[in-house]
């Protein structure tokens, strides 16, 4: 069990990849993967789109007498590529210290009603809203009328014949929605492609639809993609261009096309002009050392288990033997990857502590700890350490020697640590929003204690731990 169930109040049974409709896609590639149902889902787990659904299902159900139609106040963050960015040109006020007036849209959030019907949350999710109708689609500060789409989904998928999204395109199933996406994404939809280069027109003053006009008839369904992924189109959401001449690279257009960058100047921008860059001394790019977070000077009191120790510098780069959790625990990636967690060392650091390639080890500091298999090799540097990311507790953990409970995570011995300028909100393309435009969590950077483990407990069995003691 990963730590995201082991963190969670409850845990749904959800379907595998190869037991659910549904799709992805990358950033890092330009294509539109399906997900197929091969078989039907084992057990009691469900794909996670009828999850959703019988969670609506039943709140509906429940909530009848309790909640009806209400109106909700929301707060919505000062948006990227909108008005709200020049909210807060030469200084941040602060309207709760009666420094400056609480505006909404300037020196507060955006203030908005939306109207929550609770027993028609089931009707509501699976039904294409109508907002869509009244201000269409968009991204990155553009929209453009999707009427055309929504009564093509209409046909598609059919309508609600009753109830209160009667008449609106229906979501009944996860291709359903896979359908939704598709015909409204300018990225598999060649006609929506060209509006929306056609908005982003409007701003610039220049036609861009040349560069999607060769794809306007191409419609990409998800039988499309079950027989084969299909490459995107090109879209104003990305900088880039999806062509067979030009390789993808960030900022094409914007040097190609004319089209402005989306910052203060409208050019590549490397000095920020904001009294708190100013303050933090990073107004131009600059070095900043490993910050000392304390975690290791106050781990000289741990009990010595008759090995050395010392204190390193833990890096954790992303894996190669896994996608996160997923199908690290598959046979033959645990083939390839020692059967289980590994911590890799330099070899002087190795043998200072005497330790053997293989042998485990335990990684602790103030955070937390961890334990797993040592890999000493040449290509790191004395005084670090890597553990590639998302090697989850699920398989070959023994307990740990000073915590006493199975050993943790690569986060076991990290913890997040937001950085104020990252708040900077209203000031453009310096833009915060909660989740999104948020901090960076930057748990990328500790310094750890490590040695070697003398006695392995694998907390099998309350009472009947197997130990297993290190050779000497």
């Amino acid at each position: 069990m990963s730590s995201t169930c082991l963190f969670s109040d409850i845990v749904l049974p959800t379907a595998t990849w190869y037991e659910k409709d549904d799709m992805n896609t990358s950033d890092m590639h330009p294509f539109i993967h399906p997900l197929s149902a091969a078989v039907d889902p084992a057990w009691e787990a469900k794909s996670d789109w009828e999850i959703y659904k019988d969670i609506a299902k039943s709140f509906s159900q429940v909530c009848v007498g309790h909640l009806g139609k209400e109106t909700d106040v929301v707060l919505v963050p000062l948006q990227h590529d909108s008005p709200g960015e020049l909210s807060q040109p030469f200084e941040v006020l602060d309207w709760r210290k009666g420094e400056c007036d609480l505006i909404p849209g300037k020196t507060a959030p955006s203030i908005a009603l939306v109207e929550r019907d609770y027993p028609a949350t089931l009707e509501r999710f699976t039904s294409l809203g109508p907002l869509l109708d009244k201000l269409g689609n968009g991204g990155k500060g553009i929209s453009w009328n999707t009427q055309s789409e929504v009564d093509f989904l209409g046909k598609l998928n059919y309508v609600k014949p009753d109830g209160p999204a009667k008449g609106r395109p229906r979501i009944d199933s996860a291709i359903d929605a896979s359908e939704v996406i598709l015909s409204l994404a300018p990225e598999t939809n060649g006609q929506v492609a060209v509006k929306a280069w056609q908005a982003l027109g409007e701003f610039t003053g220049r036609d861009h639809t040349h560069l999607a006009l060769n794809k306007e008839d191409e419609k990409i369904r998800f039988r499309d993609i079950q027989a084969q992924p299909r490459k995107i189109i090109s879209s104003p959401t990305w900088s880039g261009l999806e062509s067979e001449h030009v390789s993808y690279n960030a900022g094409y257009t914007n040097v190609h096309e004319l089209i402005p960058w989306r910052t203060l100047s409208g050019r590549q921008q490397l000095y920020q002009d904001h009294p708190w860059m100013r303050a933090f001394g990073e107004s131009l790019v600059a070095y900043r050392p490993p910050i000392d977070t304390r975690s290791v000077s106050q781990m000289k009191a741990v009990p010595p288990n008759g090995f050395p120790e010392k204190a390193l510098n833990f890096l954790t780069p992303h894996q190669k033997w896994g996608i996160h959790s997923t199908y690290s625990e598959n046979l033959l990636m645990l083939t390839l990857s020692r059967g289980g967690p590994i911590v890799w060392l330099s070899e002087t650091d190795a043998k200072e502590l005497g330790i053997e390639d293989n042998d485990w080890i335990e990684a602790f500091n103030a955070n937390g700890a961890l334990t797993a298999r040592a890999v000493v090799s040449q290509r790191v540097p004395p005084g670090m350490t890597m553990m590639y990311h998302a090697q989850e507790r699920i398989m070959n953990i023994p307990g740990s020697e000073v915590t006493g409970r199975r050993g943790g995570i690569h986060n076991s011995v990290t913890r997040v640590c937001p950085k104020p300028t990252h708040m900077i909100g209203g000031y453009a393309q310096l833009a915060y929003g909660f989740n999104y435009y948020g901090t960076v969590g930057s748990n990328r950077d500790e310094f750890i204690m490590i040695r070697k483990m003398k006695n392995i407990v694998w907390l099998d069995d309350e009472g009947r731990d197997q130990v297993q003691e290190a050779k000497k």
